[in-house]
């Protein structure tokens, strides 16, 4: 089994649908009770998701806060790269929500687990935090080491989603096919 086919496999778990179909219809309606805020969380005014862009910060705040504590063993600066990072997840999450919202069915369900990843990764950071403040600086390294995986390997179904489903007919990925 090659990475493509691993990340697909969340796109055929028929079981998120329980949890997709109600969170879909809330998502929705808020986004439509609110379509100025909708349009602005879209990206309509970028011309493109904003996503993808807000989720640039937590992820470059806990990479460099990993390489800084691993390499300058500056855990000071690793720990207000990592608040920095938390700081920023709730504008990621707001527009990931508001993308996800606009997905067909199996983009959801793969969005679904993809923000499950991004949760582990955000509450690994925050364990990391407490670890620190508890005088346990190996085992905050250690958290932060779980958060930047999960976060890692969150992104590679996130990039999926965005732009390796070339087959689907969403129109997000229409607009992504057309341009290439």
């Amino acid at each position: 089994m090659d990475i493509r086919e691993l990340l697909q496999i969340p796109e055929s778990v028929e079981s998120l649908d329980q949890v997709d179909r109600p969170l879909h219809e809330r998502v929705q309606r808020v986004l439509d009770d609110n379509p100025s805020v909708a349009r602005i969380l879209r990206g309509d005014w970028l011309g493109h998701p904003v996503h993808p862009l807000a989720v640039t910060t937590p992820v470059g705040a806990w990479t460099a806060a990993v390489a800084l504590e691993v390499f300058l063993r500056d855990h000071r600066a690793a720990r207000r790269l990592i608040r920095l990072g938390l700081a920023c997840v709730p504008f990621a999450v707001v527009t990931g929500w508001t993308d996800w919202a606009g997905r067909d069915e199996t983009e959801r369900r793969a969005g679904l687990v993809h923000a499950a990843g991004n949760t582990a990764a955000s509450l690994a950071m925050l364990a990391s935090l407490h670890q620190r403040k508890r005088d346990h600086q190996l085992r905050g390294k250690a958290w932060s080491l779980v958060g930047l995986t999960a976060a890692a390997a969150s992104g590679a179904l996130g990039g999926h989603i965005a732009y390796g489903r070339t087959d689907t007919g969403s129109p997000q990925n229409a607009v992504l096919v057309a341009s290439h």
